[in-house]
């Protein structure tokens, strides 16, 4: 009686234990429909590749089809509220620094920014952002162990919220101004992360939500990073992703 009620027991899952899948091993060079986005420029792909999955802007350099594995970078945008029914999402430039001449030569990779319609939210479609995931890496000659995450605003709380969701799919990660509620992901997540915002980004109380975030997460994970911008407001992106320091340590950042 005592060991059915035991085996009972190891079938109910135990909060706070993750039973997200690992991602499968990236092929050697890249498949289609990819082939025909590795461009070397900027590519639009407004129709979502798969039944859950999200429309995106990609950028790679043409060299990265096949041969040795690069590192993928995706960004989250922060929220559309001001965007028009129909207007088109264009590359922003939380994206496009990435693909800077000098830069992209140090560090070549693939890009990725998905959107969301407006009035949307990260935190409403989890499933659509682990599918284009599962999606990129299953078709592109992606470093499994260099995967990262950069969030923005409502993209930042979207990266939170991923790398608290799949806390073995990412190597780091970058967020700007976009707190979450600490409940939600401390303890959870895995993955170093810097966190910027302004020290005058008084919405919704961010300047001081996402310091006391940090430091929760700071007590778990020594590697995890803080910076308030002195007098910066909401748009902290230039002295963060802008320079070479973060930029630098996001890609030394490896799985074991």
């Amino acid at each position: 009686m005592i060991k059915a009620i035991f085996s009972l027991l190891l079938l109910i899952p135990i909060a706070g234990i993750s039973h997200a899948k690992p991602l499968p091993e990236s092929p050697s060079k890249a498949e289609k429909p990819y082939t025909d986005l590795i461009k070397g420029k900027w590519m639009h792909q407004e129709e979502p590749l798969t039944k859950d999955g999200l429309p995106f802007w990609f950028y790679a350099d043409r060299k990265l089809k096949s041969g040795k594995k690069h590192p993928l970078v995706i960004v989250l945008h922060g929220r559309r509220n001001n965007a028009k029914p129909g207007e088109k999402f264009k590359v922003q430039s939380i994206a496009t620094i990435w693909t800077k001449d000098q830069i992209y030569k140090e560090h070549p990779c693939f890009v990725v920014q998905p959107y969301y319609p407006p009035k949307g939210g990260w935190e409403k479609i989890p499933e659509k952002i682990d599918e284009l995931v599962k999606h990129l890496t299953s078709n592109l000659p992606v470093d499994m162990k260099r995967i990262y995450l950069v969030g923005f605003s409502n993209g930042g709380q979207g990266t939170f919220l991923t790398l608290a969701r799949q806390p073995d799919w990412f190597a780091g990660a970058v967020t700007m101004a976009g707190p979450v509620s600490p409940k939600q992901v401390v303890g959870k997540i895995k993955a170093p992360v810097w966190c910027w915002v302004g020290g005058n980004d008084t919405d919704l109380n961010k300047n001081v939500r996402l310091p006391a975030l940090a430091k929760q997460l700071q007590k778990l994970d020594d590697r995890v990073k803080l910076n308030i911008v002195p007098g910066g407001g909401h748009g902290c992106a230039p002295q963060s992703i802008g320079t070479d320091k973060v930029r630098d340590w996001l890609f030394d950042q490896r799985l074991p």
